[in-house]
């Protein structure tokens, strides 16, 4: 194949470089389980890599045996994270770079490598610190906000844990619904013969399903989104239940519709966000409304018509975390308001309440009116 390779290669003009290349020679049938092996590409010889020593493939380290959690690539990610917070950008345009350029590294990362879930929290609790600095929320504010679209008026900042279990569910899926027969068989035969062995009997459509449903990295995330591996009867079809935004409804993706696995658990994953913060008895009542609207949150993506007090304010106000006396939840502390003597001074009561203002209510009025 090697040899193959490198006349196709010269065919074409193009001439691999054997230091950026590695060969690993496994031999499953004996004790050692790493040989040796020199192999050769375009008549030079590839470095071959011994038991324990590792190869970057693509940001993973690819090896035997070889962790492959890329640690080394996190910290990249996370130090490019920090340099993003230590930029002269604006903080919508730390939120779009970070979007932009770090989350499909990430999610490039996490569809090659076999994750562990410790180091992708820390990477979490980096990101979670750093985007609540950026929309100037206290560390009180509830998380949701980080992950929900701008559509809906969140940061659109997945989590890094949520993207692992969608891309394991997204990738076994693929595999598993193929087109290539080849690649479809070998991995069918491979979970057919895993649940096999669990179960200790042959395995039905509907054990392999469960099996899926309740083993796979992607347990966590289907518990809270609703999200289950179902045989499908009628169409003698393997599929994903994902449940509907806005309704209570569930759609099945099958093989005809595989291509939109992912794109259905994105928004299934932001809806379950917004949902869960409009819940919230204090930080949620805004949400109510203003993720009816894309209007409302027009300035999310890019900042347009946006100054930064605007936008040091907007965040706050929306989920009452303005300081003001009467948003304190703790304590017995006085909420009256010294300028009017009300009793509770609430963001509402501020804006919309007080007689104080009336001046600034009437300009306001003329403004638009004008």
């Amino acid at each position: 194949m090697l040899d193959i390779t490198s006349q196709a290669a010269e065919w074409m003009g193009l001439h691999f470089n054997p230091k950026k290349c590695a060969s690993l020679h496994v031999d499953g049938g004996t004790r050692v389980l790493v040989r040796p092996s020199r192999f050769l590409i375009q008549g030079e010889s590839m470095t071959s890599l011994e038991e324990e020593e590792r190869y970057q493939h693509f940001g993973t380290p690819t090896g035997v045996p070889v962790w492959q959690t890329p640690k080394d690539t996190i910290a990249e990610i996370l130090r490019d994270v920090a340099q993003i917070d230590s930029s002269l950008l604006a903080p919508w345009q730390k939120i779009n770079a970070l979007n932009t350029f770090l989350t499909p590294h990430i999610s490039f990362v996490l569809r090659g490598s076999a994750m562990a879930k410790v180091p992708l929290k820390k990477a979490d609790s980096t990101i979670r610190q750093l985007v609540k600095k950026w929309l100037h929320l206290p560390q009180r504010a509830y998380t949701d906000i980080i992950y929900i679209s701008h559509r809906q008026g969140g940061a659109n900042v997945p989590l890094v844990g949520d993207l692992c279990d969608m891309v394991v569910m997204t990738h076994a899926f693929h595999l598993l619904t193929c087109p290539d027969p080849t690649v479809r068989s070998i991995a069918q035969e491979s979970v057919w013969g895993v649940v096999r062995k669990c179960i200790t009997r042959a395995p039905s459509e509907r054990d392999v399903a469960t099996y899926l449903s309740g083993s796979l990295e992607a347990e966590h995330l289907g518990k809270r989104i609703s999200c289950y591996w179902k045989w499908c009867e009628e169409r003698r079809e393997l599929g994903i239940l994902v449940p509907r935004v806005k309704t209570t409804d569930h759609t099945i993706v099958t093989l005809t519709a595989r291509a939109m696995l992912e794109r259905s658990l994105k928004d299934a994953i932001h809806y379950h966000y917004t949902e869960n913060l409009k819940r919230k008895p204090d930080q949620g009542k805004v949400f109510e409304v203003s993720s009816k609207w894309d209007a409302s949150n027009h300035f999310l993506p890019r900042g347009s018509f946006t100054r930064l007090t605007d936008w040091r304010f907007i965040h706050r106000a929306r989920i009452n975390s303005v300081p003001l006396n009467g948003a304190i939840r703790h304590g017995s502390w006085d909420k009256h308001y010294r300028k009017c003597g009300y009793v509770n001074k609430t963001l509402p009561h501020v804006l919309c309440g007080c007689k104080q203002h009336s001046g600034a209510w009437r300009h306001h009025h003329n403004a638009i009116q004008n």
